[in-house]
């Protein structure tokens, strides 16, 4: 059988989402994490041998220098964005060979920003990487407060339920990260934690971004499940996001043709009055209504754009306007449907681990 081009690859996954999970395949191997122990760690590949081949070659570049080498496990994670990234983003009209040189491109485009950004390091040629060392006092003054600032924003008695529902957050850190995280409500500084752990200061901060990742990641996931369960706005997105894709694809080729449905969606589901700055501080990923997951979604860029539009601040005249307010609706929503996807999954599994003997405390904390 002839094996699908990655083009013909976005073209099914843009009718049908689910067709990423075969896409992307896993090979899981035993590594020795830096205190001696042993972790199973899972590596995804793709049906696409190209890519692939782009994905070896960012791990040797990246993963095997001798300094400042990157966490495998955190490229893992920056090459899944890039997928994620390619399969919304290509331009189908190309040739497939146009598109892996582009998809090729993009990949290491969205890796070194995530290393730029999460490693504090600077990435100065293909063959050197340096540290940037400006900010290493503030990162250890600030670890505790940057956990307390996000905590702030978060409703105490659902944050209470999702410690409850997970049992606590060393069920869902890894044993290092545990201890740091310990290490760090106890006011430790890097430094110090790296000297009781033997370990390096550049592996504390790591593994502490990590671990309020994990935190921020699996809090989100359990908001999203509780607020599903309470909430049509999952549905009401799914629905819309179906028939605008559908419309498209068996009626007009242009999406231009549905601004004024979309227009008329948005503003039958708007709430509250939105400004550009309450739609910029709205990072928390509530999604509690539709808007909320519109905006949570959006780039800066795309919102301003977007406000100024919707409002009426700016006129909407042209095809071309018509067919980018459509568009930066659509892409917002898709990705809120990823998430929400990946939260159900999640929640998935914590219940299922609970076994039936805990549905009913289950019930009532996600209700």
């Amino acid at each position: 059988m002839k094996k699908k081009t990655l083009r013909e690859w976005i073209i099914e996954y843009r009718k049908d989402k689910e067709v990423m999970s075969e896409f992307i395949v896993y090979k899981t191997i035993r590594e020795q994490n830096e205190q001696g122990q042993s972790d199973e760690i899972r590596y995804i590949r793709t049906q696409d041998k190209a890519l692939n081949r782009s994905m070896k070659l960012i791990e040797a570049k990246y993963c095997y220098r001798k300094e400042n080498a990157i966490d495998k496990k955190d490229i893992n994670e920056y090459l899944l964005i890039a997928l994620y990234e390619i399969f919304e983003k290509a331009d189908i009209k190309r040739s497939p060979a146009e598109i892996i040189n582009w998809a090729r491109d993009k990949m290491n485009f969205v890796v070194i920003e995530h290393i730029r950004t999460q490693y504090d390091i600077e990435i100065v040629s293909e063959n050197k990487i340096v540290n940037n060392t400006d900010n290493k006092d503030k990162v250890n003054i600030s670890d505790l407060q940057v956990y307390h600032e996000w905590l702030k924003g978060q409703d105490t008695n659902i944050y209470k339920k999702f410690l409850e529902f997970v049992g606590g957050l060393e069920n869902i850190l890894s044993d290092s990260q545990f201890e740091i995280y310990t290490y760090i409500k106890s006011n430790k500084t890097q430094q110090e934690i790296a000297e009781k752990m033997n370990v390096s200061q550049q592996y504390i901060s790591k593994t502490w971004n990590s671990a309020l990742k994990r935190i921020k990641a699996e809090y989100l996931a359990f908001r999203t499940y509780k607020i599903m369960v309470k909430t049509n706005t999952y549905q009401t997105i799914k629905t819309f996001v179906k028939y605008t894709e559908s419309i498209l694809e068996h009626i007009v080729d242009d999406e231009a043709m549905l601004f004024n449905y979309v227009l008329n969606f948005l503003n039958e589901n708007i709430e509250e009055d939105i400004t550009i700055k309450s739609a910029h501080e709205n990072k928390k990923d509530i999604n509690t209504t539709v808007i909320d997951a519109l905006f949570d979604y959006m780039s800066e860029k795309d919102a301003k754009w977007f406000i100024e539009r919707w409002k009426g601040d700016k006129k909407v005249k042209t095809q071309r306007d018509k067919q980018r307010f459509v568009r930066i609706v659509n892409k917002s929503f898709v990705q809120y449907l990823i998430k929400s996807k990946e939260a159900l999954k999640e929640m998935s599994e914590h219940i299922v681990e609970k076994g039936e003997e805990h549905y009913g405390k289950i019930i009532e904390l996600i209700s």
